[in-house]
């Protein structure tokens, strides 16, 4: 049984923990410094949407949030977003649960857009990103270096609310 809750600064440690998995794996981000929990409560001052998946012992598996796409008006509606699932929590449904919760989250909050890139390499997320009903936008071609290589990532986009219905 896996609740989806607002994340709350107890939570930072778990958070970390999966987040500097996710850092360590070399698939899901090009961030390469682990995160210690205070900057994880920093998150939670930003006032996005920021969301746990916790287990029936209320351990979190894993976490999604929104942060901030530009600081530009005329994307005051777009999201970045991230998603993160616990490695032995994986392929049980807790990744897309997380991004409908997400989308939900971020439509109430004003957001008519979530967009993330995706590495071309990781099909585990560009499929979770499928189900959850984001389109992909195009390759962006040698998008980033991580540890010396090029990486060539996916754009995806979600939109919410009336701008989807249009």
């Amino acid at each position: 049984m896996i609740e989806i809750r607002p994340a709350r600064q107890d939570d930072a440690a778990q958070v970390a923990a999966i987040y500097n998995h996710g850092i360590l794996e070399r698939q899901a981000t090009f961030e390469t410094r682990p995160r210690r929990p205070n900057e994880i409560e920093g998150w939670l001052e930003e006032g996005r949407p920021f969301l746990v998946a916790t287990d029936e012992d209320g351990t979190i598996v894993g976490f999604a949030r929104v942060s901030a796409y530009s600081v530009r008006k005329a994307y005051a509606g777009v999201g970045e977003h991230g998603v993160y699932v616990a490695p032995d929590q994986r392929g049980r449904g807790v990744g897309l649960k997380l991004m409908n919760a997400l989308a939900d989250a971020a439509e109430h909050a004003g957001y008519h857009k979530l967009t993330s890139r995706v590495f071309t390499t990781n099909q585990a997320s560009l499929k979770l990103h499928q189900a959850a009903g984001f389109t992909e936008v195009g390759v962006q071609k040698r998008h980033g270096q991580l540890d010396g290589e090029w990486k060539d990532t996916m754009l995806v986009e979600r939109l919410l609310g009336d701008a989807a219905r249009q």
